[in-house]
């Protein structure tokens, strides 16, 4: 199983702690932001491997290359930019994560199911938002804090084969939209439908051990 550590540093500095929509549109005060973010989950996720030589260079190196990429994202709006560096960003992560794999397995008090497993629940919480608000499903500034509630208990019941749970999250939380919202939105289906997918897709990976 790869330790996807790089990818967790990143996925969760540039989508859940700060808004990656507004950065590619020139928001200072969120790039700032996303600055500090970088270098705080980096820390946190890497403590333990700052303490020796190779893990202090390899998480510096990453994080002044991704502080780079962010500042980069804020020069362009453009839908095949925003692409582009996504997958500059995936493909940095990868490189980074396949020559130190098996180290960073042996060293990193955060073990490779578990890191995945993070991974998996920041995609389908913050990282399908940012997707959503680049689609137009809802506002740019909008936290969907509604639906990243949603998603994650979808992804975590799916992860742990709880079908009643899946079915009474689907249930409570169209109850609830019904009250607050009264109003059909599209939303209401793409949400549960995309976490629901995702979920089964990442669960099949990691018990394949693909990733």
């Amino acid at each position: 199983m790869i330790p996807n550590l790089f990818l967790l540093i990143y996925t969760a500095s540039d989508y859940a702690f700060s808004n990656n929509s507004l950065i590619y549109k020139h928001d200072k005060k969120e790039i700032q932001k996303a600055f500090i973010w970088t270098v705080l989950i980096a820390l946190a996720l890497t403590f333990d491997l700052l303490t020796s030589l190779t893990g202090l260079l390899s998480v510096a190196l990453y994080t002044i290359i991704l502080i780079g990429l962010t500042f980069l994202k804020s020069k362009s709006n453009r839908n095949g930019w925003y692409i582009s560096s996504e997958l500059i960003n995936v493909g940095l992560a990868i490189a980074f994560t396949i020559p130190l794999s098996g180290w960073i397995s042996s060293h990193s008090y955060l073990q490779p199911p578990f890191v995945n497993y993070l991974l998996g629940l920041t995609i389908v919480s913050v990282v399908f938002t940012d997707i959503f608000r680049r689609l137009g499903y809802i506002p740019t500034k909008s936290g969907d804090s509604d639906g990243n509630f949603e998603r994650i208990l979808f992804f975590i019941f799916v992860m742990a084969l709880q079908w009643w749970y899946v079915a009474l999250t689907l249930l409570g939380m169209s109850i609830y939209r019904l009250i607050r919202y009264r109003k059909f939105s599209k939303m209401w289906l793409i949400s549960p439908a995309i976490s629901i997918s995702f979920s089964l897709l990442w669960l099949l990976l990691m018990r394949s051990n693909i990733i």
